[in-house]
């Protein structure tokens, strides 16, 4: 199924089932808060995007220094399962494919009774719009269900505890303020995390670096034209990309990977094109011929990172990879990293964002994009080199 019709059975549907769970409430038991200390069985419930999943691995790792003897269970998409796997936190992640309706209708049917019989003590949905995911969060029925509220979007009474979501903090900020809930006397403080790659994928990665000749070479300058098909009008233009990849072969002898997934690949291919003939001997296209995992290897293989706003930013931003990031739909408020290692080109025009959470990150341009076309490659060089990356 295409995302952006479950984004609309989600805020219509969803609607009805938030609606009909409240009347139901009603007429049911009332819920009896419990003492938290207790707790040994934890789901947390986070269906989109991997790029915030990478985001909450903060709060996945304290809730398990929190509690390192409970059961701790992930329920997400099945196109994000093996990003919960590789922390090595969960005792158990449950997966739902989303491909076919009547299959995905009756694996959740399934999923729901499975979760139900375990009996969790608390669950926390990680989502901040979605109804389909407060619905889930009610039929699984734990002790105490913790998620966000948003003005303007009601997701019914599925909550035993919410969580204000504000639109300017980051999300990760947001994630760790769930924390508390569990969590009185503050933040768990935790060592940085390491994931878990099998050896299998790292080998797979340096046989395809060796294969491109990419071996004991630097810089390594990785390019993420691409975005999700929720919003392709977050890519910044593949023609500016184009210029900087030639400066910056240029400038530093650097090697290009434009990275994607295999419907990126044409894309990607096209944009290759257009680079200038003497230069592309230094370029490489990556796209479709890695796995999400593979791309953390990968990554972490880079001297510098430059995306567009979506996951693969987040990946570096964790790895510690120096980063360039271009946001003007939506806010870096909320997705955008630190500064330090990391650069974010934002020019903040009075039409941006225009991609909120209010409206479902459902928006079309109406400016010609000029938030990011305003965002000159000469710029991006300049800053490059005003930090010294390369």
């Amino acid at each position: 199924m295409k995302i952006k019709y479950l984004r609309l059975l989600d805020k219509y549907l969803g609607f009805l089932f938030c609606a009909a769970l409240r009347i139901a409430k009603h007429f049911g038991k009332t819920i009896n808060f419990f003492d938290i200390r207790k707790t040994d069985r934890i789901l947390i419930i986070k269906f989109w995007g991997f790029g915030s999943v990478i985001l909450a691995f903060d709060f996945f790792q304290s809730i398990r220094k929190k509690f390192p003897n409970a059961y701790i269970c992930a329920l997400t998409l099945k196109e994000n399962s093996k990003i919960f796997k590789i922390t090595g936190l969960f005792d158990e992640v449950v997966d739902i494919d989303i491909d076919n309706l009547f299959n995905f209708t009756l694996n959740i049917i399934k999923i729901i009774f499975l979760l139900r019989k375990k009996s969790f003590d608390v669950s926390f949905d990680l989502e901040f719009t979605s109804r389909f995911s407060a619905i889930v969060s009610c039929l699984v029925n734990a002790k105490k269900r913790i998620g966000f509220q948003y003005e303007g979007i009601w997701r019914g009474d599925c909550f035993t505890d919410l969580l204000h979501f504000q639109e300017n903090k980051r999300l990760k900020d947001s994630y760790a303020k769930m924390i508390h809930f569990v969590n009185k006397d503050g933040d768990v403080l935790s060592a940085p995390l390491k994931l878990d790659i099998e050896k299998q994928q790292e080998k797979y990665v340096d046989n395809l670096l060796e294969k491109e000749s990419l071996v004991n070479i630097s810089p390594i300058v990785g390019m993420n034209i691409n975005a999700s098909e929720l919003c392709l009008f977050r890519r910044w233009p593949k023609e500016y990309f184009v210029v900087l990849a030639e400066e910056l072969i240029k400038a530093y002898s650097s090697d290009i990977i434009f990275i994607g997934s295999s419907g990126d690949f044409r894309y990607v291919d096209e944009t290759i094109g257009l680079i200038a003939d003497e230069r592309r001997k230094k370029v490489h296209n990556f796209a479709g011929r890695i796995s999400l995992i593979q791309l953390v290897y990968l990554i972490s293989k880079l001297n510098l990172f430059i995306t567009n706003d979506s996951g693969p930013l987040h990946l570096a931003v964790f790895l510690k990879i120096p980063t360039i990031s271009f946001f003007g739909p939506e806010t870096p408020l909320i997705y955008g990293p630190n500064e330090g290692l990391h650069t974010v080109f934002y020019k903040n025009l009075s039409c941006s964002p225009c991609m909120r959470i209010r409206n479902y990150k459902h928006a079309r341009c109406n400016n010609n994009q000029s938030c990011l076309k305003q965002i000159q490659p000469s710029e991006v060089l300049n800053e490059i080199r005003r930090k010294g990356i390369l």
